[in-house]
């Protein structure tokens, strides 16, 4: 469920029961709510009930690096860095079972990527309508892209998702 998550603990909690409850396998959650009263009880529960949680690293849209590409001081060391290379870090230390990270930043996602490593994968959506690039986002270190409206808003979605997959079949 992409409803991103991000209130106090007691009600993100709360929220990620009633997804899980309704069927979904994993929700996204914002990291800006820190773990501790935040994004701890979604992860608790998440666990318990073998769920996921997909942290949300960095945005597909234009505006996202106004807040997931700001600079700050990292509170571990002190240094200036991008607030979604802290956030990727914080993925790995709060065992999330996926980060988001935008297929229109393939930057971002390539940076994401030599901080997780494999432990973690990266889904990128912003594919197709907002300029993301399929074989780029894959390219950077994404193992799942998300392409939503290039699909559903086609007059022909099933001819749209099979060109798409042919298109990573020729080039992979």
């Amino acid at each position: 469920m992409d409803a991103k998550i991000n209130d106090i603990g007691h009600t993100n909690e709360f929220i990620a029961s009633q997804y899980f409850s309704a069927g979904f396998d994993a929700v996204t959650a914002s990291p800006f709510v820190g773990y501790k009263d935040g994004l701890e009880p979604v992860i608790g529960l998440a666990k318990s009930q073998q769920r996921g949680v997909l942290l949300l690293v960095h945005m597909s849209h234009k505006g996202a690096s106004e807040g997931y590409g700001q600079t700050v001081i990292d509170e571990r060391t002190g240094q200036r860095r991008p607030q979604f290379e802290v956030f990727a870090e914080k993925a790995l230390r709060w065992d999330a079972d996926g980060v988001i990270a935008g297929a229109t930043f393939p930057e971002t996602v390539r940076m994401v990527r030599s901080i997780l490593g494999d432990s973690v994968p990266i889904f990128s959506p912003g594919v197709g309508v907002q300029g993301g690039s399929l074989s780029e986002a894959l390219a950077a270190g994404a193992k799942y892209v998300i392409i939503g409206r290039s699909i559903y808003e086609s007059e022909d979605p099933a001819r749209s998702a099979e060109s798409m997959r042919r298109s990573v079949e020729v080039q992979g």
